[in-house]
């Protein structure tokens, strides 16, 4: 039985990781006109900030899915 709540969990942490990376990426393209506004910048300086985190994650999906495809270890 404690096997399958370790495959649970192994499963439930990366996933739960993941959906916050993609949400934080998603707050900061509805609130950036607020940010903006907050620390005194005008929309268009801050937009490379998104179009960074987006590129940045898109590359490391592509470039290190690989990896993390050989050192899992398959619960099965």
């Amino acid at each position: 039985m404690k096997n399958i709540q370790n495959k649970w969990i192994r499963a439930a942490i990366p996933a739960l990781l993941l959906h916050c990376s993609i949400g934080t990426v998603y707050c900061w393209s509805i609130f950036s006109q607020e940010i903006a506004d907050y620390i005194g910048f005008s929309k268009g300086a801050t937009e490379w900030a998104f179009s960074f985190a987006i590129f940045f994650l898109g590359m490391s999906a592509a470039f290190l899915g690989n990896i993390v495809e050989r050192t899992s270890i398959n619960p099965l």
